[in-house]
């Protein structure tokens, strides 16, 4: 099976391999787009080992570095990859976790992260020695061996937090407000500071006017190690690059190690998540397409106002919604279109079975790239859009909808707000126009708009506007046939809700929903002879919530609540009596936490559309 997908690959992409000499390492990223695979889908038919034939197959698909998930600390192992690496023309970048877990039996009390609000993670202060001389450790060792061969490009680290505990970010670091950080900071002051409760130490710095020089001294303490950490690799190995992910990143990313790892002659590669897959899984493909490059240039202008050399590359994980292979493919080339290049975290598919698609997307792609040929990604698709809104069915495939006696009646909506990009299904009918009203509601500095897009079921625009920030506005169009039509709707960081509507509309609930400080009712209905059905909920860590679920009597159901160690919870719910027939759903506080954030979805066949008003509900058919 390997030998015949590498032989395969080969013949489908000579022209990427054949007669052209592999680009030297100065260019990648620069004249050379480059294409990462950080292998999670090879390596465990080998028992999570690095074999040749994984190199060999990642070149012979148009890969130019190649990034083995497992086996960092293995380094004769790295030794091995490497030489693979220079053997196939490609190069090895040694993926390693950037953060450091404390060993459930190591007494590191006092400096493990504490965040702002006093949440403690088992994680080592960015201010430890010992998570220094771990990213020392390992960084020196790689650039002995790049200075030996220089196929060994540089280090890939990992800076996402997936540790347990009461977190604020998915991304490390902010500032630590652990005890021994305190301490550095009271002797670097010579200031006197009483035993406070983790919790506490924030406010105390602030009320003390304190906490800006806490700021930029813990800053500075940052960029100290990370500068002593790129003079040593320097006096070894001046070409060798560190490549960061999560980008743009945190402020310990941003402020601390990213000015002082950086070079003209090493420029730090910046990894961004953010084109993962479909930034809203309703989205066909050539909107998420366009939505993805605008996010991905937002990003990187973050970095560009920093002023200093960098190379940026957008991610693509097979794993996440929406991934499919084909757009995985176009996804590459619309990525490295607009950056330096693009890399993949490659988890998702099984080796013996979704693994030769997708490779041969991705050598698709690749071969597209190397020719400069960025229209690819504009091409018609060749396999059905299994994400696409229009994969719901036609108007008239559709299975359930609302009764249209309610089209024409202005209607005014409770009070629920959403949050980022959403989609609201509304029933219309030709030759009756559609009035909704909208408002904005600004969160923090945030100056955006509400933007809103109409389109039918085969995702043919029919009309479009802007609403401003902190102010009301109309949502107008006039149909041309009967039938369900759907309105995106996003306003950046800032929430909105419709506020009235003179047809049926209904959130679209089969994918997260993301809704903002609850919902008093939403009404879905429960089609007739199903036995029992779910939910899924989630908060955003210190962002919690509760949901209760209410019977067509108003009889409690079942509630469940997230919390910051529990983000998501799946209640599920026996019918008993009540198919056929309207329920409700109740999204509040929950007994700790804030209420703010939180996504929803309903679960499999039920019909995806939740209503704010009973005689909007969209029924089974």
């Amino acid at each position: 099976m390997k030998r015949v997908l590498i032989a395969a690959l080969a013949l489908s992409i000579c022209g990427i391999s054949c007669n052209a000499q592999p680009p030297t390492r100065d260019q990648l990223g620069r004249e050379v787009k480059l294409t990462i695979l950080v292998d999670k889908v090879m390596q465990p038919v080998a028992d999570w080992t690095t074999e040749e034939w994984m190199v060999e197959e990642a070149a012979q698909a148009g890969f130019n570095v190649f990034s083995p998930r497992r086996g960092c600390n293995d380094l004769d192992a790295v030794r091995q990859v490497t030489e693979w690496c220079e053997k196939y023309g490609i190069y090895h970048q040694v993926w390693i976790r950037g953060t450091l877990a404390v060993p459930e039996d190591a007494d590191a009390e006092g400096r493990m992260l504490v965040w702002r609000n006093g949440g403690e993670q088992p994680l080592y202060s960015p201010n430890a020695d010992e998570f220094w001389d771990w990213t020392t450790r390992y960084t020196l060792e790689y650039a002995r061996i790049s200075a030996e061969n220089p196929h060994l490009m540089g280090v890939f680290l990992d800076y996402e937090n997936y540790a347990p505990g009461t977190r604020m970010s998915g991304t490390v670091y902010d500032l630590s407000y652990d005890q021994m950080t305190l301490n550095m900071f009271a002797e670097a002051q010579d200031i006197n500071m009483p035993e406070l409760a983790p919790a506490e130490r924030y406010q105390w710095l602030v009320d003390n006017e304190l906490h800006d020089a806490f700021d930029a001294w813990q800053i500075g303490h940052w960029r100290e190690r990370a500068r002593a950490l790129r003079e040593a690799v320097d006096a070894i190995d001046p070409d060798f690059q560190f490549c960061i992910y999560p980008a743009p990143g945190s402020r310990f990313i941003l402020e601390g190690v990213f000015p002082e790892w950086t070079s003209e002659r090493a420029p730090v590669i910046f990894a961004d998540a953010f084109t993962y897959g479909r930034r809203t899984s309703f989205l066909p493909e050539a909107g998420a397409l366009i939505e993805g490059r605008r996010g991905l240039t937002e990003r990187m202008a973050t970095v560009e106002e920093l002023g200093l050399p960098f190379i940026y590359t957008g991610g693509i994980d097979p794993a996440v919604t929406g991934a499919d292979a084909e757009y995985s493919g176009k996804n590459a080339v619309m990525i490295s279109d607009a950056t330096d290049g693009y890399w993949i975290f490659y988890e998702g598919p099984k080796y013996d079975t979704t693994h030769p698609d997708y490779f041969k997307w991705f050598a698709w792609a690749n071969e597209a790239i190397a020719a400069g040929d960025f229209e690819k990604q504009h091409e018609p698709r060749q396999t059905p859009d299994p994400w696409a809104f229009s994969s719901i069915g036609s108007s008239g495939e559709l299975g359930f909808g609302p009764s249209m006696d309610t089209v024409g009646q202005v209607v005014e909506l409770p009070n629920v707000r959403l949050r980022r990009r959403n989609l609201v299904m509304i029933a219309a009918k030709a030759g009756q126009e559609v009035a909704l009203e909208a408002a904005v509601h600004q969160v923090g500095p945030n100056p955006y708009d509400l933007e809103w897009d109409v389109r039918d079921m085969t995702w043919a625009p029919i009309a479009s506007g802007t609403i401003p920030h902190a102010e009301g506005g109309n949502i107008r169009f006039t149909p041309e046939a009967d039938g369900v039509y759907a309105l995106v709707l996003s306003a950046g960081n800032n929430a909105y809700r419709l506020t009235s509507a003179n047809v049926p509309v209904a959130f679209y609930g089969g994918k997260s929903l993301v809704i903002f400080k609850g919902a008093e009712r939403m009404y879905f209905h429960v089609p007739e002879g199903m036995e029992r059905f779910d939910l899924t909920v989630r908060g955003y860590g210190g962002e919690t919530v509760r949901v209760n679920v209410y019977d067509p009597e108003g009889e409690l159901a079942a509630t469940a609540q997230t919390t910051a160690e529990q983000v998501t919870v799946n209640p599920k719910v026996d019918v008993g009596e009540h198919g056929g027939k309207t329920w409700a759903i109740e999204l509040t506080q929950a007994d700790e936490g804030v209420l703010e954030d939180m996504a929803m979805y309903l679960g499999e066949d039920l019909p995806p559309a939740l209503s704010l008003v009973p005689e909007h509900v969209f029924e089974t058919r």
